[in-house]
């Protein structure tokens, strides 16, 4: 995978199995890095997954939230006034679209009639509370922490997911072209595995540089 004429030579003689095998390899060391990456992150944004679930903060709800909300020993107390959509209540009420029910001792977030997610106020602070900004990434901090091992499975199968088909897009396009253009004679390529091996031997060294480089946090 280092020289031209190596990768060339490197062409013919493997099997089927092989080149399979050398597929899933180059696609896991891409993976590897990508997974350390999400492993090691302690939020992600709740509305990177879910479009749309902040709209209910609005300006006039942080307004009132800022200045009439206490957070103590895992508790909230709020004296403020109600809104559409964001209230402050023991009690559930049915609102369109997502919602938020600040507990006592608890923050639920609704769809419509569908609970997503039931967050404590154990990592959430009154300074949170400062804007909504600051509220988002407290909510997200929160709900990352909670569902730590169920939101790091899915960014990994997602990535993973990403990874591989971006990586077979691009081999087997590009051998695709090499075999048509070896029909005409202008390469000497037998078959379409010669061209799928000869470009895994392409791909070799930049897999192993671009697997490197994201175990510096770099992004693949």
């Amino acid at each position: 995978i280092v020289t031209a004429r190596q990768i060339l030579a490197g062409r013919i003689g493997s099997k089927i199995w092989q080149k399979i095998l050398t597929t899933f390899f180059l696609i896991s060391l891409l993976i590897i890095p990508s997974s350390l990456q999400t492993a090691r992150l302690e939020t992600y944004p709740l509305d990177t997954l879910v479009e749309g679930i902040f709209d209910a903060i609005t300006p006039e709800v942080m307004a009132d939230f800022q200045f009439a909300q206490i957070i103590a020993d895992g508790q909230l107390v709020y004296e403020g006034p109600n809104h559409e959509q964001v209230y402050a209540s023991e009690d559930r009420q049915e609102w369109t679209g997502f919602s938020y029910q600040f507990a006592k001792e608890k923050l639920v977030i609704r769809k419509d009639a569908d609970v997503l997610a039931e967050l404590s106020y154990q990592a959430i602070s009154s300074s949170d509370f400062s804007s909504k900004e600051s509220l988002s990434a407290a909510i997200s901090r929160t709900w990352f922490q909670e569902n730590r091992i169920a939101v790091s499975l899915l960014l990994i199968g997602v990535s993973g997911l990403l990874l591989a088909t971006n990586f077979l897009l691009l081999i087997v396009g590009a051998s695709l072209i090499l075999w048509l253009i070896s029909r005409t004679k202008f390469f000497d390529f037998k078959s379409f595995g010669e061209a799928y091996q000869f470009s895994l031997n392409c791909l070799g060294l930049p897999t192993l540089l671009a697997c490197l480089f994201g175990l510096f946090q770099q992004p693949i």
